[in-house]
C-alpha cells in the first residue's frame, strides 16, 4: 500500500463507523499560546473535550500535520540519526466527545491493524495502565489478545496539562523480528515499536491533584503515519518509506550521490528530507524565516539543511529544488502545496540565497575562531563568539555547535545565551524610551481588583460626550495614594471608560477627566491586560480621591485613529485578495495621521499589484459599507472565517469585526460606516525583514492634503521645465542620463588622476614591508565603483603586493584593499583587513583578492597604514 492509500484506508474505515472526517488545521495553534506549533491530533479539538465548543458531532477522524522540534522523542539532533525521529510528520486519529468509550476504541485499533492494514496479531503487543483493569478485560475477554501480550506500564497515562482532563492510555506496539536490534518489550531497542496511543480521557484533575470522573468520558488516539507506513510497506526506517525515499533521492541526485553508500552521506540525505517537508509546509501556513518565533524554527530547520548540503559538498541552490518536490510526494492528500507552490519556491529559494552567500564568511570566521580554540587548549567556543556567528552571519547557535562537534569541541551556550539577553534588554530598554515602567502599577491594581471596563465603541466623538465613571485608584510616581492634587502627574483607574487603551497596534486615547472642582489632562492610555485600563495625565486643576464621581471625554482628534483601523482591514483583505491568501497580517500602527501595516510576502509588490490594492481599498470606501460588530464564541467566529491580528491572545468569547468581505477579531474602535474613512492612499511598500514587508498609508484630510502637496509639486517642476504634465517624466530622464555621463566622466578623469598620481609618488607611494610591496594612494572624490577600477588598476600595475586605498565618506573613513593573486594565499585580503580595522573601531571584509570597510575617523588615513604595515612585519 502508498502511503496515500494507508492514510485514505484510515479515514474511510473510521468514516464507515460514523465518524466525521474533519480536515487537519493548520500548523499554527488555533489561539492557544501555550504551543508553537499544533503537535497532536487532539490540539484542534481541546475546547470540545473540555466542554467549551460543542462541534455538532460526537465522533471525528482526521490525518493532522504536526510539527515538533524538542520533546522527548523530537529532539533535533537525533533528526536523521535515528529510523523514527522528525520534525514534521502527520497524525493519524480516531476521537470520541462523550459516545463511545474504551471497547469500541480498542476494537476499532485491533479490527483496522489486522483486518485492514493486514498486520500478524501474533507481532502485535498491548500496553496498559497498572490500575486500569477495565481496559485489560477488553483486551483480553473482548478483542482476544493473549493475556501475556498484554503487560503494565506505570507510564500508560496522559494528561493535556497540570489539571484538567486525563486518564489512562493503552499502546498497541509491533515486534519487528529479529533482524532488528532489541530483546524484547522491556528492552525493545528498534525491535518492538509503539504503533498506536489510545488515550481514555476520564477524569479531570484539580489544582490539588485529585481525579473526580468525568461525566462524558472521551477517546484521542493517534498513530504516526510514518511509523505505519514503515511497517506496512515492510522498510527498516521511515526514510525508506515513499514519504521520503523520492526527496532523498531527488537530493542524492544533486550531490552527484546515491542513498545506502555511507553512513554520514545518509544522515545528511534524512536531514535534507525531514526539513524540506517541514519547510514546505511551514511556508504554505504562511510562517516564514525569521529571527524569532516560528519564523526561527524554520530558518533553523533550513539552514541546519543546508549546512548538511554543504558537507556533502554542494555549493550551488539545491535545498528549494527538494522542497519543491514535496508536492510530488504529497500534494494528492496536501492541497496547499500546490496551491502555495510559487510562496514556497519565492520564499525558500530567497532564504537559500540568503544563506549561502553568508556561509562562506561565516564558516571562515568559525573556522578561525575553532583553531584558536585549539591553540588554547580549550574544550569550549566561546559565547561571544557564538552570539555574533548568529547574530551578524545568521548561524543559529544549534549549527555551530553542530560544526564545532565535528571538531570534538562544545559551545559555551551559557555565554550565548548572556549575549542574547544583553541583546533583549537593550531592546526592550530602547522599545520603553520616557514611558513609566507599568509592571509595578499592574502588579498592584491586581492585588488590590482594580480593574475596569472599556465602553468607548460607540463613543461618538462629533457630540462630545463625556462619560460618568467612578475613581478606583490613584498612582502618583508609582505610587498608590488616596488622593492626587493639582500639579501631580497621576495614573487613574476608573470604573468604566471610553478611553481606548494602546493595543493591537492602535495608540491609546487622550482627552480630559473632569469631576467637581478638579480638571485631569490625560496624555495617553494603556491596557496592559484585558480588564485593566490605565489613563496616564496630570491634574491640571483641584484635587481628586477614590470613589469620586468623574466625567470622561476622549479627544475628538485623537479618536480619528478610527478610521486609519478600519483602513487597515480593508488593507488587509485587499491584500490577500490581490496577492493570495498567503498573506498574514505581522504587526500595524495606527494612529490618527497615518498606518503602518506589516504583512507576509516574499517580495517586492509591483507598482500593478500596490495599484490593485489601492483600488480595493478605494472601492470599499465608495461602496460606504455598513461596519458590525458581534460578539461570540472564538471557534464560531473562526469557522465564520475570521482573521486573527498577529500576536493577540484571544479570550473564549471575542469581537468579530466585519465590513464587505472582511472579518477579523478585534477589540478596537471603528467607523461606523466605510465612507467615513474617506480617502486611502499608500505611501509606501519595502521590505523590513525576511518574508515581511510593511506598507504605510494616510487617510481622510491627511491622505487629501497629501494629494494636494503632489499635485502643487507636480505644477512647480512643470513650471520650472517648461514642460506640461505628460512631459515632465521624459525631461527628467533626459536631464538624469546628461548628468550620470558627466558623473562617469568627472569619475574617470578622477581615476586616471589619482594613478597617475600614485605611480609617480603623490598622494601616498610606495612602501615595502617584509619584502612585501604596498602602494597607497587616496580616492577621495571618487564614488565607490570607480573607487575599486582605481584599486585594481594599481594591483595590475604593481604587479606583486597589496593596494591600500583610503577615500573621505561622510563622516568615516572608507578603505579598500586589493592583494595580488601570488600573495592572496598568506595575506588574503578580507582577513586581512578585519585585523586591521578591528584595534581602530572600524569593521571590514571581502574576498581573498579584495576587501572594503571603514573607521569612524575621517582623517584616519595615516593610522591606517601604520596598522597594515605593523601587520604585515609581525
Amino acid at each position: 500500500m502508498t502511503s496515500q492509500q494507508i492514510r485514505s484506508e484510515f479515514l474511510r474505515f473510521f468514516e464507515a463507523r460514523g465518524h466525521r472526517v474533519v480536515p487537519s488545521h493548520g500548523l499554527i495553534p488555533p489561539a492557544d499560546p501555550t504551543l508553537l506549533f499544533v503537535n497532536a491530533g487532539m490540539v484542534q479539538f481541546k475546547d470540545v473535550f473540555t466542554g467549551r465548543r460543542d462541534p455538532g458531532y460526537r465522533r471525528a477522524t482526521t490525518t493532522q500535520k504536526c510539527l515538533r522540534v524538542s520533546g522527548k522523542h523530537n529532539d533535533l539532533e537525533q533528526v536523521g540519526r535515528t529510523p523514527r525521529h522528525h520534525t514534521f510528520f502527520e497524525m493519524l486519529g480516531n476521537f470520541s466527545f462523550g459516545d463511545y468509550f474504551k471497547a469500541e476504541a480498542c476494537r476499532f485499533a485491533w479490527d483496522l491493524l489486522t483486518g485492514v492494514y493486514g498486520l500478524d496479531p501474533k507481532d502485535l503487543w498491548v500496553t496498559v495502565h497498572p490500575d486500569d483493569d477495565e481496559a485489560r478485560t477488553i483486551w483480553t475477554r473482548d478483542v482476544g489478545v493473549a493475556p501475556d501480550r498484554v503487560l503494565a506500564d506505570p507510564s500508560n497515562f496522559w494528561s493535556m496539562g497540570d489539571t484538567g482532563p486525563c486518564g489512562p492510555c493503552s499502546e498497541i506496539h509491533i515486534d519487528r523480528g529479529p533482524s532488528y536490534p532489541g530483546v524484547s518489550m522491556a528492552d525493545p531497542g528498534h525491535r518492538f515499536m509503539e504503533l498506536w496511543n489510545l488515550v481514555f480521557m476520564q477524569y479531570d484533575r484539580d489544582g490539588e491533584g485529585r481525579l473526580t470522573p468525568l461525566p462524558a468520558p472521551s477517546i484521542d488516539t493517534g498513530m504516526g503515519l510514518e511509523r505505519i507506513c514503515s511497517v506496512i510497506q515492510g522498510v527498516r526506517s521511515n526514510y525508506e518509506t515513499d514519504l521520503f525515499r523520492p526527496l532523498m533521492d531527488r537530493a542524492a541526485a544533486l550531490a552527484g550521490t546515491a542513498y545506502g553508500r555511507d553512513e554520514e552521506g545518509d544522515t545528511a540525505l534524512r536531514v535534507i528530507a525531514d526539513h524540506a517537508r517541514a519547510t514546505a509546509f511551514l511556508i504554505a501556513d504562511g510562517i516564514y524565516p525569521e529571527n524569532e518565533g516560528r519564523g526561527y524554527v524554520l530558518r533553523r530547520l533550513m539552514r541546519r539543511a543546508l549546512r548538511f548540503g554543504h558537507k556533502m559538498g554542494l555549493r550551488q541552490p539545491f535545498f528549494t529544488e527538494v522542497v519543491l518536490a514535496v508536492e510530488a510526494v504529497m500534494g494528492e492528500a496536501w492541497p496547499e502545496l500546490a496551491a502555495h507552490r510559487e510562496v514556497i519556491r519565492k520564499v525558500a529559494a530567497q532564504e537559500e540565497d540568503r544563506f549561502l552567500r553568508t556561509l562562506a564568511s561565516g564558516m571562515e570566521m568559525l573556522e578561525q575562531a575553532i583553531g584558536r580554540v585549539r591553540e588554547s587548549g580549550s574544550q569550549r567556543l566561546d559565547g561571544e563568539t557564538v552570539f555574533t556567528l548568529y547574530d551578524t552571519h545568521g548561524f543559529p547557535a544549534d549549527l555551530t555547535a553542530l560544526v564545532a562537534e565535528e571538531h570534538g569541541l562544545g559551545i559555551d551556550e551559557e555565554g550565548f545565551a548572556a549575549r542574547m539577553e544583553q541583546q533583549r534588554e537593550r531592546g526592550r530598554a530602547s522599545w520603553k524610551g520616557a514611558a513609566e515602567d507599568l509592571a509595578p502599577v499592574v502588579e498592584e491594581c491586581r492585588a488590590r481588583g482594580w480593574t475596569s471596563a472599556f465602553v468607548g465603541h460607540d463613543w461618538d466623538e462629533g457630540t462630545g460626550q463625556e462619560v460618568p465613571s467612578t475613581i478606583r485608584g490613584i498612582f502618583a510616581d508609582g505610587v498608590p495614594v488616596e488622593e492626587a492634587r493639582e500639579g501631580q502627574s497621576v495614573i487613574l483607574v476608573v470604573s468604566e471608560t471610553p478611553f481606548y487603551g494602546e493595543s493591537g497596534g492602535q495608540v491609546g486615547d487622550r482627552g480630559r477627566i473632569r469631576g467637581e472642582g478638579v480638571r485631569v489632562q490625560v496624555q495617553d492610555t494603556r491596557r496592559p491586560q484585558e480588564d485593566l485600563i490605565l489613563h496616564l495625565g496630570h491634574v491640571e486643576a483641584g484635587s481628586l480621591r477614590i470613589g469620586d464621581r468623574v466625567l470622561l471625554a476622549p479627544d475628538p482628534a485623537r479618536r480619528r485613529t478610527r478610521r486609519n483601523h478600519s483602513a487597515t482591514h480593508l488593507l488587509h483583505r485587499a491584500l490577500r485578495e490581490v496577492l493570495g491568501g498567503h498573506v498574514r497580517q505581522r504587526g500595524s500602527l495606527v494612529t490618527p495621521d497615518r498606518l503602518r501595516f506589516d504583512f507576509s510576502h516574499p517580495g517586492p509588490m509591483t507598482p500593478e499589484e500596490l495599484r490593485a490594492v489601492e483600488d480595493h481599498v478605494q472601492r470599499a470606501i465608495f461602496d460606504d459599507l455598513p461596519v458590525t460588530t458581534e460578539v461570540l464564541p472564538l471557534q464560531e467566529a473562526v469557522d465564520r472565517g475570521a482573521l486573527h491580528f498577529f500576536g493577540d491572545k484571544y479570550g473564549d468569547v471575542v469581537r468579530m469585526v466585519r465590513m464587505g468581505e472582511s472579518r477579523e477579531l478585534c477589540g478596537g474602535t471603528h467607523v461606523r460606516r466605510t465612507g467615513e474613512i474617506g480617502v486611502f492612499v499608500i505611501l509606501s511598500e519595502g521590505g523590513i525583514s525576511a518574508g515581511v514587508r510593511r506598507i504605510e498609508a494616510l487617510t481622510g484630510e491627511a491622505a487629501v492634503e497629501w494629494l494636494r502637496q503632489r499635485a502643487d509639486w507636480i505644477g512647480r517642476l512643470s513650471e520650472a521645465l517648461k514642460v506640461d504634465g505628460p512631459g515632465i517624466l521624459d525631461r527628467v530622464q533626459r536631464l538624469l542620463a546628461e548628468e550620470k555621463a558627466l558623473r562617469k566622466e568627472v569619475s574617470e578623469l578622477k581615476v586616471k588622476a589619482a594613478a597617475g598620481a600614485s605611480g609617480t609618488g603623490g598622494s601616498g607611494g610606495v612602501r615595502e614591508v617584509g619584502g612585501i610591496r604596498v602602494q597607497v594612494a587616496s580616492a577621495d572624490g571618487v564614488d565607490p565603483k570607480a573607487a575599486r577600477d582605481l584599486a585594481d588598476t594599481l594591483r595590475e600595475r604593481l604587479g606583486s603586493g597589496i593596494v591600500l586605498l583610503t577615500r573621505v565618506d561622510g563622516d568615516r573613513l572608507a578603505v579598500m584593499l586589493a592583494v595580488t593573486k601570488n600573495l592572496s594565499d598568506r595575506y588574503p585580503a578580507g582577513r586581512v583587513l578585519q585585523a586591521v580595522l578591528s584595534p581602530l573601531e572600524g569593521r571590514g571584509g571581502g574576498n581573498p583578492l579584495l576587501a572594503q570597510g571603514s573607521v569612524p575617523d575621517r582623517e584616519g588615513a595615516a593610522r591606517v597604514l601604520d596598522a597594515l604595515l605593523r601587520h604585515l612585519s609581525s
